[in-house]
Protein backbone atom coordinates (compact mmCIF):
# COMPACT_ATOMS: atom_id res chain seq x y z
CA UNK A 1 0.00 0.00 0.00
CA UNK A 2 1.50 3.39 -0.88
CA UNK A 3 2.57 5.41 1.70
CA UNK A 4 0.12 8.28 3.53
CA UNK A 5 1.24 10.96 1.30
CA UNK A 6 0.63 9.24 -1.24
CA UNK A 7 -2.85 8.24 -0.96
CA UNK A 8 -5.14 9.63 -3.04
CA UNK A 9 -8.99 9.76 -2.42
CA UNK A 10 -11.23 10.25 -5.61
CA UNK A 11 -14.67 10.81 -5.82
CA UNK A 12 -15.76 7.22 -5.28
CA UNK A 13 -13.96 6.89 -1.89
CA UNK A 14 -15.82 10.23 -0.90
CA UNK A 15 -18.89 9.08 -2.00
CA UNK A 16 -17.98 5.88 0.16
CA UNK A 17 -16.68 7.79 3.26
CA UNK A 18 -19.46 10.29 3.03
CA UNK A 19 -22.40 6.99 3.37
CA UNK A 20 -19.82 5.26 6.01
CA UNK A 21 -19.80 8.57 7.97
CA UNK A 22 -23.34 9.26 8.11
CA UNK A 23 -24.07 5.38 9.19
CA UNK A 24 -21.00 2.94 10.00
CA UNK A 25 -23.87 0.15 10.28
CA UNK A 26 -24.89 0.29 6.29
CA UNK A 27 -23.65 -3.10 4.66
CA UNK A 28 -21.60 -3.30 1.80
CA UNK A 29 -24.63 -4.39 -0.28
CA UNK A 30 -26.61 -1.21 0.35
CA UNK A 31 -23.77 0.88 -0.03
CA UNK A 32 -22.65 -0.85 -3.54
CA UNK A 33 -27.09 -0.24 -4.48
CA UNK A 34 -26.71 3.47 -2.90
CA UNK A 35 -23.53 4.39 -4.91
CA UNK A 36 -24.83 2.22 -8.24
CA UNK A 37 -21.27 0.23 -8.23
CA UNK A 38 -20.46 -3.82 -7.75
CA UNK A 39 -20.16 -5.15 -4.41
CA UNK A 40 -17.36 -6.17 -4.96
CA UNK A 41 -15.64 -2.84 -5.92
CA UNK A 42 -17.07 -1.34 -2.54
CA UNK A 43 -15.51 -4.11 -0.74
CA UNK A 44 -11.95 -4.09 -1.97
CA UNK A 45 -12.57 -0.03 -1.90
CA UNK A 46 -12.83 0.15 2.15
CA UNK A 47 -10.27 -2.52 2.42
CA UNK A 48 -7.82 -0.11 0.48
CA UNK A 49 -9.31 2.82 2.78
CA UNK A 50 -8.43 0.55 5.30
CA UNK A 51 -5.12 -0.31 5.10
CA UNK A 52 -4.27 2.99 4.31
CA UNK A 53 -5.24 4.20 7.61
CA UNK A 54 -8.28 6.34 6.59
CA UNK A 55 -10.54 4.37 8.11
CA UNK A 56 -8.99 3.93 11.51
CA UNK A 57 -12.18 1.62 12.93
CA UNK A 58 -16.27 1.21 12.91
CA UNK A 59 -17.61 2.55 15.96
CA UNK A 60 -20.60 3.97 17.23
CA UNK A 61 -20.36 7.89 17.71
CA UNK A 62 -21.34 8.42 21.69
CA UNK A 63 -23.05 10.92 23.18
CA UNK A 64 -21.11 11.52 26.46
CA UNK A 65 -23.71 13.41 28.14
CA UNK A 66 -26.39 10.79 27.51
CA UNK A 67 -23.65 8.39 29.42
CA UNK A 68 -23.74 10.56 32.36
CA UNK A 69 -20.83 12.63 31.49
CA UNK A 70 -22.42 16.12 31.42
CA UNK A 71 -19.43 18.14 32.04
CA UNK A 72 -16.68 18.22 29.23
CA UNK A 73 -13.41 19.99 29.50
CA UNK A 74 -10.57 21.03 27.59
CA UNK A 75 -6.96 20.86 30.04
CA UNK A 76 -3.90 22.45 28.35
CA UNK A 77 -0.56 20.39 30.20
CA UNK A 78 2.46 22.19 30.71
CA UNK A 79 5.06 18.88 31.27
CA UNK A 80 8.76 19.18 32.75
CA UNK A 81 10.83 20.13 29.87
CA UNK A 82 11.54 17.13 27.62
CA UNK A 83 9.38 14.49 29.14
CA UNK A 84 6.54 14.25 27.44
CA UNK A 85 6.79 11.16 26.35
CA UNK A 86 6.98 9.98 29.79
CA UNK A 87 3.15 11.09 30.84
CA UNK A 88 1.35 9.89 27.86
CA UNK A 89 0.98 6.11 29.39
CA UNK A 90 -0.38 7.44 32.71
CA UNK A 91 -3.02 9.96 31.20
CA UNK A 92 -4.10 7.37 29.13
CA UNK A 93 -5.00 5.44 32.45
CA UNK A 94 -7.21 7.61 33.38
CA UNK A 95 -10.36 6.51 32.06
CA UNK A 96 -11.80 10.28 31.73
CA UNK A 97 -9.26 11.33 29.73
CA UNK A 98 -11.18 10.82 26.39
CA UNK A 99 -8.18 12.58 23.79
CA UNK A 100 -4.98 13.57 24.59
CA UNK A 101 -2.73 15.67 21.34
CA UNK A 102 0.69 17.13 21.46
CA UNK A 103 0.36 21.06 20.21
CA UNK A 104 2.26 23.95 19.12
CA UNK A 105 0.79 26.32 22.05
CA UNK A 106 1.10 27.90 25.20
CA UNK A 107 0.93 24.22 26.70
CA UNK A 108 2.42 20.81 25.77
CA UNK A 109 -0.62 18.65 25.20
CA UNK A 110 -4.57 19.47 25.14
CA UNK A 111 -6.48 17.09 26.73
CA UNK A 112 -10.22 16.32 26.31
CA UNK A 113 -11.95 14.96 29.88
CA UNK A 114 -15.09 14.19 30.44
CA UNK A 115 -16.84 14.18 33.71
CA UNK A 116 -20.16 13.53 35.31
CA UNK A 117 -19.96 16.90 37.35
CA UNK A 118 -17.80 19.81 38.50
CA UNK A 119 -16.51 17.85 41.26
CA UNK A 120 -15.71 14.70 39.57
CA UNK A 121 -13.88 17.29 37.27
CA UNK A 122 -11.64 18.53 39.71
CA UNK A 123 -10.69 14.86 40.97
CA UNK A 124 -9.80 14.38 37.22
CA UNK A 125 -7.45 17.19 37.48
CA UNK A 126 -6.14 16.11 40.68
CA UNK A 127 -5.06 12.68 38.89
CA UNK A 128 -3.69 14.58 35.75
CA UNK A 129 -1.93 16.70 38.40
CA UNK A 130 -0.47 13.85 40.47
CA UNK A 131 1.56 12.64 37.41
CA UNK A 132 5.13 12.97 38.29
CA UNK A 133 6.17 15.27 34.77
CA UNK A 134 2.94 17.52 34.81
CA UNK A 135 4.40 20.88 35.97
CA UNK A 136 0.96 23.18 35.41
CA UNK A 137 -2.51 22.78 33.69
CA UNK A 138 -4.92 25.30 32.70
CA UNK A 139 -8.92 24.22 32.14
CA UNK A 140 -11.64 25.72 29.67
CA UNK A 141 -15.39 24.23 30.48
CA UNK A 142 -16.98 23.33 27.31
CA UNK A 143 -20.47 25.04 28.13
CA UNK A 144 -22.43 24.32 24.98
CA UNK A 145 -20.93 22.49 22.11
CA UNK A 146 -21.66 24.41 19.05
CA UNK A 147 -20.52 22.33 16.06
CA UNK A 148 -19.61 18.53 16.71
CA UNK A 149 -16.88 16.12 15.25
CA UNK A 150 -17.86 16.07 11.50
CA UNK A 151 -16.13 15.38 8.39
CA UNK A 152 -19.32 15.53 5.20
CA UNK A 153 -18.07 18.67 4.44
CA UNK A 154 -14.32 17.58 4.05
CA UNK A 155 -15.73 14.65 2.10
CA UNK A 156 -17.52 16.88 -0.07
CA UNK A 157 -15.00 19.07 -0.98
CA UNK A 158 -12.95 15.67 -2.12
CA UNK A 159 -15.70 14.73 -3.89
CA UNK A 160 -15.98 18.10 -5.93
CA UNK A 161 -12.28 18.50 -6.35
CA UNK A 162 -11.06 14.67 -6.61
Amino acid sequence: MPGQSDFKIDRLDASLLEALHSNARVGVLELSRRLGIARGTVQARIDRLVAAGVIRSFTANLNLEALGYHVRAYVTVEVKEGQIDSVVEPLGKIDEVVEVHSVAAQGDMLCLVAARSNQHLMDVLESILSIPDIARTSTAIVLKSQIDNRCQQLLRSIGQNG
